[in-house]
């Protein structure tokens, strides 16, 4: 004859097995709570680490033009201002335009003008030296002091044409250029003319007064058909002499 079971014992064992399955669970839980969270993608890490960011070269500020810039076209000179001829009072006062403008050597020169235009040109003074041919003529003079002052003057255009410059004289030579500009009575034209004369159909090369201070002398170089002649010319009474 069977035995029942008590009803006690019925009702237990359900009630074990349902205690057993949430310990289960429950240990389940715990032991997924223990398992460390996987670590983040190796394309996550990166994407969320910083992107560095590229250093860019500065552009030149200023980049050349693809298209070729015209330059401007230089501004026309302004020509230098021709100087004026001479006012036509004799004064020198003229501006030059260097070794007689290119003016064509006259047939024959007025050498009281030559003379006058160096002595304007030097403030005053006598003519101790004249020098040149054709058109150009370098006068030198010595003002009151002896001090030296040389222009050069155009024959053609009767005006300098270049200077005046200061000459160096030492002391002597200003001292002894005084002495005989003091004593002197035949000027540089007068003696110019009376050389030529002297040796007739010559051209006049240079004129240079020397001779001690109490009677200077003239000493002149003439030409004709290439040779060579001095003549002295006295600058107290203006005797000649050819040599």
């Amino acid at each position: 004859m069977s035995r029942r079971r008590p009803a006690a014992t019925a009702r237990t064992i359900p009630t074990a097995i349902a205690i057993g399955l949430g310990l289960t669970v429950v240990l389940a839980g715990c032991t997924g709570g223990d398992t460390p969270s996987p670590s983040t993608s190796a394309t996550s890490t990166r994407s969320a680490s910083p992107t560095p960011t590229a250093t860019r070269t500065a552009a030149p500020t200023t980049a050349p033009s693809s298209t070729a810039t015209a330059a401007p076209a230089p501004a026309p000179s302004t020509p230098a201002a021709q100087p004026t001829d001479d006012p036509g009072d004799g004064s020198g006062s003229g501006t030059g335009t260097g070794n007689g403008g290119g003016a064509d050597a006259p047939a024959t020169i007025d050498w009281a003008n030559v003379t006058k235009q160096g002595v304007a040109a030097a403030g005053g003074g006598t003519v101790v030296s004249l020098i040149g041919s054709g058109d150009s003529w370098t006068v030198l003079v010595a003002g009151p002091d002896g001090a030296q002052t040389q222009s050069v003057v155009s024959a053609s255009l009767g005006r300098v044409t270049s200077g005046p410059f200061p000459k160096d004289a030492d002391a002597a030579t200003a001292a002894v250029n005084a002495a005989r500009a003091k004593s002197l009575q035949v000027d540089a034209a007068a003696a110019a003319t009376k050389a030529i004369a002297a040796v007739p159909g010559s051209a006049l090369g240079s004129l240079v007064l020397g001779g001690p201070g109490t009677a200077p002398v003239w000493t002149a170089s003439v030409s004709v058909s290439g040779a060579t002649t001095t003549v002295t010319v006295d600058g107290l009474s203006g005797a000649t002499r050819a040599s």
